[in-house]
């Protein structure tokens, strides 16, 4: 048994830029998801974040899996255009 040593087993503190980087894209994402129908929102986040299969989000929605594959389908691709306007507008 060897003693705990902090130093050796603590993580890297993140620097300034890379914690606001990460902050604006929290901040993007949030918008982005806001302009997304809750629907559509509950199917991308269980699929994308929590790994559910489509066969899954159907029984847990309660509907075809044809109609979970077109929703979030949809959802993406709102999703990408939101976030490409948002990243063009931050480009002027």
């Amino acid at each position: 048994m060897t003693e705990f040593d902090e130093d050796v087993h603590q993580l890297p503190a993140a620097n300034p830029e890379t914690l606001a980087s990460q902050a604006d894209e929290r901040q993007r994402l949030t918008l982005a998801f806001g302009v997304v129908t809750p629907a559509l929102q509950r199917g991308a986040r269980a699929r994308e974040l929590e790994g559910c299969s489509y066969k899954e989000i159907g029984e847990i929605a309660g509907i075809p899996i044809g109609t979970v594959m077109s929703t979030l389908s949809r959802a993406r691709e709102r999703l990408r255009q939101t976030l490409t306007v948002a990243t063009a507008k931050e480009a002027f």
